[in-house]
């Protein structure tokens, strides 16, 4: 019965798209994959076993990115305009699925979970396995001769988000979480959602966005607050400001960046600040160097008080050696106060066995110094051998020490994948 109703529901938002003459142009895409994996923890022995993992979707897009329907005749300067992104039906091995509210019945017993109008529904429930259907995204617009009306449905609209200096660090992966220094939280004015509207109108190289937005709407205690956004673009160069002020709760908010595209270098700088007590100006400037077929080369500093001072990171990734791939990082952190250091090399090498199989043997490893580790070295080494011989299966060596100056964290995983 509830796939019969999730079908209904399909065909009835076909119905109403092909009316409102919009294209459709459905398309269907498979992936799947079954993982086995050994594991054995090389300090104690005692934790060996196996794993079996897997993954399938199938999706059915009836709705493509770029679909787009106008009400009014070719060159009126005001009409109508609506937009809508990636609805279709999916049957997948998630964990969890996100479902739009009003597509299941609490009768079915799957409304376990309410959060910004969806539900989770748990494998093992009623609706395991269930066909579901992804709610699109839809942009809805008004254009007034050179001015574009934001009309926002499902937070798909503006927002008041100013945030152009960059944080450095925290540069490090889940499996050497303790290798970059972590910054404090960015110098930024609050994201509204629950609802936008604003106008966007272009002056020759210059747009600008005048927005307004609110956390809440009329039903509940909602508060605003309203941003003004511009960007320049001049030849190489880009320019965006932004400043924003949330009415009921403060404070100011502003920011600006320039980018700058000299032939091969790439220079950027930016600034947040805000007049919150205590809440200091941020800012980061950077540049990267591409130098064709052999290597690109970036630079970066940031500044700002709230994020323990100074931080600074050079990086290159080689390209020059076919087969080879080799990157590093080197960062100094909280310069100004508490200095902090790591190293991060990475390089693989493919040997190419024919046109579709190889082997591919590579290191990563993190070296640091700092609060994080406590002041002390540390080192992580995660050496990997990755084969694909038979055609549609990976196999993977890995080899993992996350303590190797003085502790014991160690692993060894073989594991096998057969993927589509």
């Amino acid at each position: 019965m509830k796939k019969l109703a999730v079908l209904s529901i399909v065909l009835m938002m076909l119905t109403a798209l092909v009316f409102a003459e919009v294209k459709v142009e459905p398309a269907v895409a498979f992936s799947g994959s079954g993982t086995l994996t050994w594991g054995i923890d090389l300090d104690t022995t005692a934790n060996n076993g196996f794993s079996n993992t897997y993954a399938a979707n199938l999706t059915v897009t009836f709705v493509p990115s770029s679909t787009e329907s106008k009400a009014g005749a070719e060159g009126d300067t005001v009409f109508g305009a609506i937009s809508l992104t990636g609805m279709g039906v999916v049957l997948n091995s998630d964990n969890n699925y996100t479902i739009p509210l009003g597509l299941v019945s609490a009768a079915d017993g799957v409304v376990t979970g309410v959060t910004d109008a969806t539900t989770t529904v748990v494998p093992g429930s009623a609706s395991s396995g269930v066909a579901f259907i992804t709610p699109p995204t839809i942009d809805a617009w008004v254009m007034l001769g050179p001015a574009k009306w934001f009309i926002t449905v499902a937070n798909a609209g503006p927002d008041l988000l100013v945030d152009f200096a960059t944080q450095l660090e925290d540069d490090a992966n889940d499996a050497a979480a303790w290798w970059a220094e972590k910054d404090e939280a960015d110098n930024v004015a609050p994201d509204y959602g629950a609802g936008a509207t604003g106008f966007e109108m272009a002056f020759g190289p210059v747009t600008v966005d005048a927005l307004v937005a609110s956390a809440g709407d009329w039903t509940v205690a909602g508060s605003y607050g309203a941003a003004l956004k511009a960007a320049l673009v001049a030849g190489p160069a880009t320019v965006k400001i932004g400043a924003n002020y949330p009415f009921s709760t403060g404070p100011l908010g502003a920011g600006a960046s320039l980018g700058l595209a000299l032939g091969p270098a790439t220079i950027s700088a930016a600034f947040d600040m805000s007049t919150a007590s205590g809440t200091p100006m941020e800012i980061t400037g950077g540049v990267a160097l591409a130098l064709p077929d052999v290597a690109t080369i970036t630079a970066n500093v940031a500044y700002s008080a709230g994020w323990g001072g100074l931080d600074a990171e050079v990086g290159a990734t080689l390209v020059a050696v076919p087969n080879l791939t080799f990157s590093t990082l080197v960062g100094l952190w909280d310069i100004t106060t508490d200095l902090a250091w790591g190293v991060h090399p990475n390089v693989a090498y493919q040997i190419n066995l024919s046109d579709t199989k190889y082997v591919k043997p590579g290191v990563d490893a993190y070296i640091s110094t700092g609060s994080e580790t406590g002041d002390a070295l540390r080192i992580a080494i995660i050496g990997t051998v990755t084969a694909v011989v038979i055609p549609n299966t990976t196999f993977v060596l890995t080899y993992s020490d996350y303590d190797l100056t003085g502790g014991s964290d160690r692993t060894l995983t073989a594991a096998a994948t057969v993927a589509y």
